[in-house]
């Protein structure tokens, strides 16, 4: 027989015991840092791949190196400024001002007396005539004084009547008394108590007179002070503003403020309306008295109104540097009010205007720039919000604006001192 190994059990228990995971400092090293490079490579795969879909994302490569641009590249602030259409003789002016329209006489009309309004006359856009009684404040107690004056002034009168007969009686007792005297049928003391009782009896008819005068004041004075209770139409106008209502207290002088209302209306003569703007320093030598000007109105755009000339401030706005100019419109109709904005195109004088109809385009000159060789560009913001330079070909440059012969349609907006600037330069619009 052959003989097999036998098995000891013990060395099989040795052997296993043995064996054991070694625990060592290095070996957790280890372990741990293939652990973190794991954790970051996937952090990285992660980050790529949504960089890759926004990449994905740009329509060619030329986006995707102006949306690489963007993002490293600060926007430049850029303003802009519309084309100028002009027709006609406004292409020609020598000057260009904005400004506002009012009317030459235009007025908040209020109280001459404290009061609580009772009633009102008027509706706002009425027009008004002088002396058309617009509001009504509480006056009963004016009312009263009133009648008190008027009583007053009644006595007054009926007391002269009867003193003036006393005057007449006292007249004929004087003279019979004198006849008497002088019959030396009359003692001395008698004749000249009926001297002095026909002295005295005018003598009170000049005071109560003085005291009808006075009644008679004290009644015109609680007249007035009653007609205060009443306000008018200083002029011929329309009502632009109605600025209080029934039951409000008004102030007189305009005071107003948190106690009670200045005034209850604002009325304008709408028949003489001007406009007043301001024209640079630079330029206020080419306006003159009685000079005409073209007026465009934002709210009318396709109508020139004509104006003239009426003043020119002899005082200058040193923060702005420019002159108050106002100028009438001489044919202003139903379509202009009061606080609307305008342009004032003042005209040549010195030589007959040949009326041109087609249009014509001006920018700000500051819009223009011109390169080392002579060719002008204006600049223009795309869709995507980038510079774009265009070429164009320019007139006579006055008043601070240029005129644009070819290259523009007049719809575009140019970019105002474009400093800095190159076509695709990223940039935001500031208004």
């Amino acid at each position: 027989m052959s003989s097999q190994p036998s098995t000891n059990p013990d060395s099989s228990r040795d052997a296993l015991a043995s064996l054991k995971i070694n625990r060592s400092p290095e070996a957790e090293s280890t372990s741990g840092g293939i652990w973190k490079w794991l954790f970051l490579l996937l952090l990285l795969g992660v980050a790529g791949w949504f960089g890759y879909q926004a990449y994905q994302q740009r329509d060619d490569l030329a986006d995707r190196t102006n949306w690489v641009q963007d993002v490293l590249k600060k926007r430049i602030e850029v303003q802009l400024k519309s084309i100028y259409i002009q027709k006609g003789r406004s292409a020609d002016a020598v000057v260009v001002a904005t400004g506002y329209l009012g009317s030459r006489r235009q007025a908040r009309i209020g109280a001459r007396a404290a009061g609580r309004i009772a009633r009102l006359n008027f509706e706002e856009g009425n027009r008004v005539k002088k002396g058309e009684l617009l509001a009504e404040l509480e006056h009963k107690d004016l009312e009263a004084s009133l009648a008190a004056s008027v009583a007053s002034v009644s006595r007054a009168q009926a007391a002269l009547a009867e003193q003036t007969i006393l005057i007449e009686q006292a007249k004929v007792d004087f003279s019979r008394a004198e006849r008497l005297w002088k019959a030396r049928s009359f003692s001395k003391s008698e004749y000249d108590q009926a001297k002095y009782s026909y002295r005295s009896t005018v003598a009170r008819r000049n005071s109560l007179r003085a005291e009808l005068n006075l009644a008679s004041a004290q009644k015109t004075q609680a007249e007035q002070m009653k007609e205060n209770m009443f306000i008018r139409a200083p002029f011929d106008g329309t009502v632009i503003s109605k600025d209080a209502e029934v039951g409000e207290s008004i102030l007189p002088g305009g005071m107003g403020g948190g106690s009670g209302r200045g005034s209850v209306a604002t009325v304008a003569d709408l028949d003489n309306l001007e406009i007043e703007c301001d024209v640079q320093e630079d330029f206020i030598s080419r306006v003159s008295d009685g000079q005409e000007a073209d007026i465009a109105v934002d709210a009318v755009p396709d109508k020139k109104y004509h104006g003239i000339v009426r003043k020119i401030i002899p005082m200058g706005d040193r923060a702005r540097a420019t002159i108050k100019v106002k100028v009438t419109i001489t044919d202003a109709d139903d379509l202009l009010f009061p606080e609307m904005a305008g342009t004032v195109y003042f005209l040549p004088t010195e030589k007959e205007l040949t009326v041109d109809d087609s249009p014509r385009m001006f920018c700000p000159d500051t819009s223009v720039t011109t390169d080392d060789t002579g060719n002008s560009f204006v600049w223009i913001v795309d869709s995507e919000k980038r510079a774009k330079s265009i070429a164009v070909k320019t007139g006579d440059t006055r008043d601070d604006r240029t005129e644009i012969t070819e290259g523009l349609n007049g719809s575009e907006r140019v970019v105002i001192f474009p400093d800095g600037l190159s076509d695709g330069t990223p940039v935001q619009v500031s208004e």
